[in-house]
């Protein structure tokens, strides 16, 4: 198979993936509804303790763990062999499972908390529930973004300092020209998992640093590396951490409002008693569901808004066209990129620009301004 053949495959296979698991996600929660799954969920929390808050515990240990089971197979085939297939992955089955196991072990840990603090609210706030458990999603949703490079990546990969002084020292000035002190730039051990090149800005105040995959590192020129931090130094000089957690929250306060809209009629109309019943619980998360996908397009398209913009930041502040448009070659053929997706797969499933039009801007861009 040629390589812009295997890429398509691959991207195919993984759109297809996307589909099946939202399929997936709604028969899941349709058969907790119409099976009377959830009714089980409760009788044997019941069982357990007739505490309120310790059936709302037990209740939602066995929904999760129903959840989990019913996704596993799709997440062993999308984890695991298809990366293996297509020559991705550097993890044996074990390796593997164990690293599903620490996401679903720490999403479990994630979210129970914050299942508990909205059925207090929805307790004992009947008509304002919905504005305080935005309120707080967006507190926790800060919290773990601050939290995220110290407390979680470290759960799954190692950081250590770019030993390459010279590459160092290149980053560090291009930062300082724009007004950054970048200190926390990092390698980080992908290669533990996968063949694929990565790079990410992430965290916020303190916690704000630049990752750079070690996979990247040791196949990509330091001229294309600059051109990689060039772009999420572009994120960080446009604040696109700060605007989309922004405009995150204006998406989930319509998302909450339309919940309390919905929840307590629908959970009356199927038999439940009310917004405050346990049972109505995969109602609720229903509702969220359908409303993420219908939003998931519009936080896809101001997702690729910043990206072309740091891809223009990056082309200005390192004036290295040749080695962006070299960066984005590689990066396709390492991760398998279909540059020319079908422009509705862009629009609904992308959060970056095609590859393609990542590279015919950057030509485009050096054409208009001419060399320095």
């Amino acid at each position: 198979m040629s390589e812009p053949a295997k890429n398509k495959s691959y991207q195919r296979a993984r759109n297809w993936l996307v589909l099946a698991n939202l399929v997936l996600t709604l028969f899941t929660l349709l058969a907790a509804i119409g099976l009377g799954l959830t009714g089980s969920f409760y009788a044997w929390a019941v069982w357990f303790s007739s505490a309120r808050y310790s059936i709302l515990f037990f209740y939602f240990l066995f929904f999760f763990l129903y959840a989990v089971l019913v996704s596993f197979p799709l997440s062993v085939y999308s984890g695991f062999m298809l990366e293996h297939q297509y020559q991705l992955s550097n993890q044996c089955f074990h390796a593997w499972l164990w690293e599903w196991t620490k996401k679903e072990l720490l999403s479990f840990v994630l979210t129970a908390p914050l299942v508990f603090a909205l059925y207090v609210l929805i307790w004992n706030f009947e008509t304002s529930w919905w504005l305080l458990a935005w309120a707080g999603y967006a507190l926790f949703s800060l919290v773990l973004g601050k939290l995220f490079p110290i407390l979680i990546i470290p759960l799954f990969y190692k950081y250590s300092p770019i030993s390459d002084e010279s590459l160092r020292g290149r980053i560090e000035s291009l930062a300082r020209r724009y007004g950054f002190e970048i200190q926390n730039v990092f390698s980080l051990n992908l290669s533990k998992t996968t063949k694929k090149a990565n790079a990410m800005f992430t965290g916020f105040g303190k916690t704000k640093r630049v990752i750079l995959g070690d996979t990247l590192l040791s196949s990509f020129s330091h001229d294309e590396i600059e051109t990689v931090v060039g772009h999420e130094l572009g994120h960080c000089k446009h604040r696109d951490i700060w605007k989309q957690f922004a405009f995150g929250m204006v998406l989930s306060l319509a998302g909450f409002w339309l919940a309390f809209q919905w929840f307590g009629q629908l959970a009356g109309e199927i038999g439940y008693r009310g917004a405050a019943d346990v049972r109505a619980f995969p109602l609720l998360c229903l509702i969220f569901f359908l409303f993420g996908l219908v939003a998931s397009p519009l936080t896809n398209a101001f997702s690729r808004r910043a990206e072309r913009r740091a891809d223009l930041f990056a082309l200005e502040a390192t004036d290295k066209r040749a080695a962006f448009v070299s960066a984005l070659q590689k990066l396709g053929e390492t991760n398998l990129a279909d540059p020319e997706p079908h422009p509705v797969i862009e629009f609904l499933l992308y959060d970056h620009p095609a590859l393609g039009k990542r590279i015919a801007q950057a030509r485009h861009y050096r054409q208009k301004v001419g060399s320095r």
